[in-house]
């Protein structure tokens, strides 16, 4: 082997070293890393958006109030099936999969009271298809009623709808910093009363 070939071979050599430490690491810093929380573990705080622990109490405070002001309010001999629609999104950030979380913490939360049963979203969502309507539609009592006959003829008939819907207010306060409310709001129809109920959940988040 001549000088040159030699040199060759000690550059190639030095090459392959470096690669063999830096590689590594950018791999640990590009690879998402996970690990299942404990029960006991809080929920994570989001940094950019509600997340986990802001839903969580805003779920749990809003369908508490709800249950009790209806339950209050209405005696029944059985369960009360009730339709939970999809939740209205009017606030300033995307739910993204939190859109089927919410429905499902509501329909949980309803069926463990022991006094509601929920309905099933694909009926709810076969229902509006096949009436044309969308959520908003159902206050008004005609188009209700369409809705309600679609749920009957399926077996699944409601006695009470409820409307999820979600806004946020924020406020700047400087460079990177803001301050956001979220407000959950729940509105429930009682088809046989006719009677609205309306209650908010509110949680405030810092931003920096």
């Amino acid at each position: 082997m001549d000088l040159e070939q030699g040199n060759q071979m000690k550059k190639l050599f030095s090459v392959i070293c470096v690669l063999g430490t830096v590689l590594p690491i950018l791999s640990s810093c590009s690879m998402p890393a996970g690990r299942i929380m404990k029960s006991t573990e809080p929920d994570s705080v989001g940094s950019r958006a509600a997340g986990a622990a802001a839903f969580d109490q805003l779920l749990s405070g809003a369908v508490n109030k709800l249950l009790l002001s209806h339950g209050a309010a209405r005696e029944a001999a059985t369960k009360l099936s009730v339709a939970v629609l999809r939740v209205e999104n009017a606030s300033a950030e995307e739910l993204g999969d939190w859109q089927e979380q919410i429905f499902d913490k509501i329909s949980t939360s309803i069926n463990e009271s022991g006094r509601y049963q929920t309905i099933s979203l694909r009926y709810i969502d076969a229902g509006l298809r096949e009436s044309r309507l969308k959520s908003g539609d159902l206050f008004i009592p005609a188009k209700r009623r369409v809705f309600l006959d679609i749920l009957e003829a399926a077996k699944a008939p409601a006695q009470v709808l409820i409307f999820p819907k979600l806004t946020t207010g924020t406020t700047e306060l400087g460079p990177k910093r803001a301050q956001r409310n979220y407000l959950l709001t729940l509105e429930l129809v009682d088809i046989s009363t006719g009677r609205d109920f309306r209650v908010s959940e509110e949680v405030r988040k810092a931003y920096r």
